[in-house]
C-alpha cells in the first residue's frame, strides 16, 4: 500500500502562473493560506498521497476525454512510487518501456505530474527523444547536447505566444521597457494579444517562493489574430500539439547524424515576474531597470516559430 505523503502544502493554484494550467476537481488545492507547518517535523496541512492523486486525475481525463494518456509507444501512462524505478535503469528508459512515471513525495514531481496532465503531447516527445538517444549514445557523466536542451526546457521551460510579431521581436532583443511596460495593457487587457504559458515543472517549483530573478528558457510562438478568442483549453491543446511537433523536427537530426539542431539557442530568457500581473512590484517601469535581472543583448536571438507552419 501507498504511503501518504506529508508534502508540506504550500502550493496555492491561484497565483497567476498557474493560470493557464487545469488540474481536475478531484486534484488536491494545496493552498499556501491554509498551511501551518512551519518546520520539517511539523504535520503537514492537506497532506496527500501524490502517486494515488495524480492518477485519479488520470482516471478523470480518461472520463472527459475517453482516451488514455499514453507514451510515444502507446503504453498507458501510470504514476508509481520511486521504488519502483530500478536501480541502474535510467528514468526516461523506464518510462518509455513501462509507461510509469516514478514519482517522489515533493512538490517538484508533484509539479511534473500536472505538467503530464497539462500537455501529455509534448511530454511524451520529450520522453521518446531523451530515451531514443539514450539508446544511441548510453548514459554518461554528461548528458548529450540534445537531451541537455530537452532537459533545460523541460524543467525550466515557458512559452510566450502572441499575434504581435512586434511583441515577440522586442522579447528577442531584450526590450523589456517595450515589451513589458509600454504593451502592457496587451498582457491583461480582456482583448490580450500576448500571454505566458509556463511548462517547466522546476519553475513551478522556484514560484513556490517568488524571487525577482526567476528566468525561464522561453519558446517564441507566433500566432494568428484572434487565437486568443479560443478558450483556454483550446490554446492549451494547440500549443501542447505544435511544441510536440517542433521539438520532434528540431532533435530528429541529432538522432540521425548528430547535427545539433536544438540548443539553448532555441530559448529566449525571460524574467518571469516581470510579466504584467505576475507581481505587485512590477507596476512601477524602475522595476525593469535591474540589469543583473533584465539584461542586455546576446550576441545570437531566440528564434520566433510560427504556431503553424
Amino acid at each position: 500500500m501507498s504511503a501518504t505523503h506529508p508534502t508540506n502544502a504550500i502550493i496555492d493554484f491561484d497565483k497567476p502562473w498557474y493560470h493557464y494550467l487545469t488540474y481536475f476537481p478531484n486534484f488536491p488545492k494545496l493552498d499556501a493560506k491554509h498551511t501551518h507547518a512551519t518546520h520539517s517535523h511539523a504535520p503537514a496541512i492537506n497532506a496527500i498521497n501524490i502517486v494515488e492523486n495524480l492518477n485519479a486525475c488520470l482516471d478523470r481525463y480518461e472520463d472527459v476525454n475517453a482516451s488514455r494518456i499514453g507514451n510515444f509507444e502507446k503504453l498507458p501512462i501510470h504514476f508509481v512510487e520511486q521504488a519502483c524505478l530500478p536501480e541502474g535503469e535510467a528514468y526516461e528508459s523506464f518510462i518509455a518501456n513501462t509507461g510509469k512515471i516514478p514519482t517522489r513525495d515533493n512538490h517538484h514531481d508533484l509539479l511534473n505530474g500536472l505538467i503530464w496532465l497539462n500537455f501529455l503531447q509534448a511530454k511524451a516527445v520529450f520522453n521518446e527523444l531523451h530515451a531514443k538517444d539514450i539508446l544511441r549514445h548510453g548514459i554518461h557523466n554528461a548528458r548529450t547536447a540534445l537531451r541537455n536542451a530537452l532537459t533545460v526546457f523541460d524543467e525550466n521551460g515557458g512559452i510566450v505566444v502572441s499575434s504581435d510579431k512586434l511583441l515577440l521581436e522586442q522579447l528577442q532583443a531584450f526590450k523589456w521597457q517595450a515589451a513589458l511596460v509600454t504593451h502592457r495593457a496587451n498582457w491583461l487587457a480582456q482583448h490580450r494579444t500576448i500571454a505566458f504559458f509556463p511548462f517547466g515543472h522546476a519553475l513551478l517549483e522556484k514560484l513556490l517562493n517568488p524571487r525577482k530573478n526567476i528566468t525561464s528558457h522561453t519558446l517564441l510562438i507566433l500566432v494568428d489574430e484572434g487565437w486568443f478568442e479560443q478558450s483556454i483549453a483550446t490554446q492549451r491543446n494547440q500549443l501542447d500539439s505544435a511544441i510536440a511537433k517542433l521539438f520532434h523536427q528540431l532533435a530528429m537530426p541529432d538522432l540521425a547524424d548528430n547535427a545539433v539542431k536544438l540548443s539553448s539557442k532555441s530559448f529566449q530568457p525571460l524574467p518571469v515576474m516581470g510579466i504584467p500581473g505576475y507581481s505587485d512590484d512590477n507596476v512601477i517601469p524602475a522595476f525593469y531597470q535591474d540589469e543583473a535581472v533584465f539584461r542586455h543583448p546576446r550576441a545570437f536571438s531566440a528564434p520566433i516559430f510560427p504556431l503553424h507552419d
